[in-house]
């Protein structure tokens, strides 16, 4: 018998939102997120008005999710890939493999599944299915997924983010970073204009990426944009609190940080940034946050055509000693829409041999902003266009291709260790 536990999922927002209360249910194989019903129609199948998307991926596990425009139970048909022989002329086409399979009974509108027990970078196919009470039922094509990569093994991801506002210039991203086939994506958030819109979710976010979402992992540091609404936290799955959370992937450890939060001294966020930090002994770390510590933007922190800047977002501009310390190699970011890359910095210089770079990702798709008119002192590359990064990673070698949305080759970063 599949035992149930109950817990609550805590949730972040405006004062007036803050005694909203969301109720995860949480079984061995998936988990049901609960949302408020629609209105069941009279007739007809249920229909997917989101995803399937993939989220926190690990070795041996996996997060699907999908939104259905009527309370529904949930099935998730899926199976490991396998060699099959080709058929015959005149023979029917096979199918994929789906042996295996988890459901729940629960009655939801958003459906949330986390499938354990998996093979390590192991290529698997899966298939949704959603199902009312009048027993129409609706099913998702077959999708693949993919497991996390052997520590040993070479791996690729995507950084992207600021997508929010123009869902055409953004699916044109996420369709060039598909054809890039990475393990998983970093989008570095503002994923929506704003977050207590439900619709926008679905219009500036899984809609446009749709096509990249449903077969590969997609992990957000929440931006401002986002305002913390319930709506972040019921449409993500990632580790909790899920605003800040880490994973690990190949010989790789990933740090995302709430950088709208506290994070002075003493503060929650910053004393669990710290821990997990220091305890990871990864050959490569990186980090991830929405503002810049970093940036030669032209007015946002302070307008240059008649004034000095501060050039960075002084919230986390005492950030980058942490870093230093516990030898962050790559500190991702967006929040000024373009692309800027710095020099390794430590210390308030460039240090070649043991500095932090800071990379600013934020040509998702919204619209872009001007640099400064004159250079900063920590600045090795500009862009001001929309675009993405491709990471590639084996053992020691690091490296990164900045692309713009027409796939043109504008930064390249190798680094050796």
């Amino acid at each position: 018998m599949t035992k149930w536990s109950v817990f609550d999922k805590k949730l972040r927002g405006y004062p007036a939102l803050m005694g909203s209360v969301l109720r995860r249910l949480t079984i061995i194989f998936p988990v049901c997120l609960l949302t408020v019903a629609s209105p069941i129609h009279a007739a007809g199948q249920p229909k997917i008005v989101a995803g399937p998307y993939l989220q926190h991926v690990t070795k041996t596990s996996i997060t699907i999710m999908w939104e259905t425009d009527t309370p529904s139970t949930s099935i998730i048909k899926f199976g490991k890939a396998r060699v099959i022989p080709k058929p015959k002329k005149g023979e029917p086409i096979p199918t994929a493999p789906l042996d295996q399979q988890v459901a729940s009974a629960e009655i939801n509108t958003i459906h949330e599944f986390v499938i354990e027990n998996l093979d390590t970078q192991t290529d698997y196919f899966y298939q949704v299915y959603s199902r009312r009470s009048n027993d129409q039922e609706i099913a998702s094509a077959i999708l693949p997924f993919q497991t996390a990569v052997h520590d040993e093994s070479a791996f690729a991801y995507v950084v992207m983010g600021d997508n929010r506002t123009y869902p055409k210039r953004f699916k044109q991203i996420a369709d060039r970073a598909m054809a890039e086939r990475p393990n998983f994506v970093l989008n570095v958030g503002d994923v929506v204009s704003n977050g207590h819109k439900k619709e926008q979710w679905i219009a500036e976010y899984l809609a446009p990426a749709a096509e990249l979402m449903k077969r590969v992992p997609t992990y957000v540091s929440i931006g401002n944009h986002e305002r913390n609404a319930p709506w972040y936290y019921r449409y993500s799955s990632y580790p909790s609190p899920e605003n800040y959370y880490s994973f690990d992937y190949g010989n790789a450890h990933f740090t995302i940080i709430d950088s709208n939060a506290d994070l002075s001294p003493g503060s929650k966020q910053r004393e669990w940034l710290e821990k997990d930090l220091a305890s990871s002994n990864a050959k490569w770390k990186f980090v991830a946050h929405h503002h810049p510590p970093f940036s030669s933007d032209s007015n946002d922190y302070g307008d240059t055509r008649y004034s000095s800047s501060r050039k960075g977002d002084d919230h986390v501009q005492m950030m980058p000693p942490l870093y230093e310390k516990y030898g962050v190699d790559i500190v991702w970011c967006g929040h000024i829409h373009d692309y800027e890359r710095t020099w390794p910095l430590r210390d308030g210089k460039v240090d070649q041999a043991n500095g932090v770079i800071y990379i600013q990702a934020g040509g998702g798709g919204a619209e872009l902003e001007e640099f400064a008119p004159t250079r900063s002192w920590f600045t090795a590359k500009v862009l001001r266009n929309w675009q993405y990064c491709l990471v590639t990673i084996h053992d020691g070698t690091f490296r990164m291709m900045a692309y713009d949305m027409d796939g043109r080759l504008y930064d390249f970063l190798e680094l050796k260790k």
